[in-house]
């Protein structure tokens, strides 16, 4: 466990989980209560904790929020509420799978107070909660290890994680296109521009095979799974336009 910045701060004691899965959600309540921390609240979606945070009494509200920020990364507005928060006082601990290097990146880039993967221990998730109840920082070894490397890797366009993700799974560029709401050409673009990077750091994918082999060892294709046709994240349409460009 690595833990930084560790001082005399008063220890939090209220806090909220975010999650998804209703046993994962239960069984973090459980664990905080057990370490001495009031719930008031535990809920299903991040957008439900925003619609009840502002209507809750300023003395009930949290001050350590434990929340799977991984379901979906490239989320502009998401990752806009989880600054506001944090400048309003509440500390946040991500609790997510770390299934890619996206998932990985976006949790660092929101510099995020506590990053535990739910392949941690349960002895490590609540080191990173009394870490950051105390005022400090901390990243739990599997999450650790997730994020390690992340400095050499290649760091891809949201549509470009999005294109290679698509491909990876068995679609044509027609289908990756459709899927991602853009033309097969800029589709053709985004997935050159993935081999020239993975070329670039010593790791040239010529073939579709050596395509979906990255994807998959680097948790890139489990983005594609379930995606809604037609969906763009606007939040990336300037960096794609000005690589383009």
């Amino acid at each position: 466990m690595r833990r930084d910045g560790l001082g005399s701060a008063p220890r939090l004691r209220r806090a909220a989980v975010v999650e998804e899965s209703v046993l994962q959600r239960s069984y973090a309540a459980q664990l905080l209560a057990a370490a001495g921390m009031d719930v008031v609240l535990a809920c299903g979606t991040f957008q439900e904790f925003m619609r009840w945070l502002p209507q809750s009494e300023p003395a009930s509200r949290p001050e350590l929020l434990v929340v799977d920020l991984a379901r979906d990364v490239h989320s502009r507005r998401r990752f806009e509420a989880v600054a506001a928060l944090r400048a309003a006082g509440i500390r946040v601990l991500a609790l997510s799978p770390m299934r890619s290097r996206a998932t990985a990146r976006y949790l660092l880039d929101l510099q995020v107070e506590a990053i535990v993967s739910t392949s941690d221990s349960v002895e490590e998730f609540l080191a990173a909660v009394e870490a950051v109840r105390a005022g400090g920082t901390a990243i739990a070894p599997v999450a650790s290890a997730a994020i390690h490397g992340l400095e050499s890797a290649p760091r891809l366009s949201a549509q470009e994680e999005r294109t290679l993700a698509l491909y990876a799974t068995g679609l044509t560029i027609l289908q990756v296109a459709e899927q991602i709401g853009v033309r097969p050409d800029t589709a053709r673009k985004y997935l050159k521009r993935v081999r020239a990077k993975y070329a670039a750091a010593g790791r040239p994918a010529r073939t579709k095979l050596e395509l979906a082999q990255i994807a998959w060892a680097e948790g890139y294709a489990t983005l594609g799974r379930g995606a809604p046709a037609g969906r763009t994240d606007a939040a990336s349409a300037p960096a794609d336009a000005a690589s383009e460009a």
